[in-house]
């Protein structure tokens, strides 16, 4: 390689971990409140794809300008989510303590259902990103008809997610505070075949 193309790479390099960081660390600031995770999580996707596929630089500007347009839906589907989890977790640790056939039966269901939303979380933010639908229920059940149709690009992204928090928590906790950066940023290098797979399979539907 020479000189002059190593230096480019190594300035694209520098610009790209800047800009993955800038986000995750703002992601995670505008998170903070709880209540505004869900817009946080929106901007960061628009952002961070405006930066790797539309040449956009000022990814901050992006980031607060979709951070305020999708709010209130972002915060609506946000709510939800948070809500289901909550009752989800309860339900499971309730009787995870009983010993009876039927409550080993329930953990297992409350289980899947678990895995269910998180597939449909990982991408219904996406989606109110792209615009794709404006109505929570309807957006919501797009984003779980999208996980199961594309399975194998959304359990890489699930598995993305699930490695990324791991290497967080117990090998380097100085990644917390720009693990949304980095999470996003893996997420799109798996989104655009996912989207255009689940396209050709609704084209086989329609056709």
């Amino acid at each position: 390689m020479s000189d002059r193309k190593q230096k480019d790479f190594m300035e694209k390099l520098a610009g790209r971990l800047t800009n993955i960081v800038l986000l995750g660390f703002f992601a995670t600031l505008f998170s903070l409140p709880v209540v505004t995770a869900g817009a946080a999580f929106t901007a960061l996707n628009v952002s961070t794809k405006a930066y790797l596929y539309e040449d956009e630089d000022k990814v901050l500007r992006i980031f607060f300008e979709s951070f305020k347009e999708h709010f209130v839906l972002s915060t609506k589907v946000w709510l939800i989510h948070l809500l289901a989890f909550a009752i989800l977790i309860w339900d499971i640790a309730y009787y995870r303590v009983g010993e009876t056939s039927l409550d080993i039966l329930a953990s297992a269901a409350i289980f899947v259902l678990i895995v269910f939303l998180l597939f449909e979380f990982q991408l219904v933010f996406v989606l109110i990103g792209e615009r794709k639908e404006s109505r929570v229920f309807k957006l919501m059940k797009l984003a779980l008809e999208m996980a199961f149709t594309c399975f194998w690009q959304s359990l890489m992204m699930a598995l993305f997610t699930l490695t990324v928090i791991a290497v967080s928590i117990f090998l380097f906790r100085g990644l917390l505070l720009v693990m949304p950066g980095i999470i996003a940023y893996l997420d799109w290098q798996v989104l655009p075949e996912l989207f255009r797979k689940y396209k050709f399979r609704e084209r086989q539907k329609t056709s």
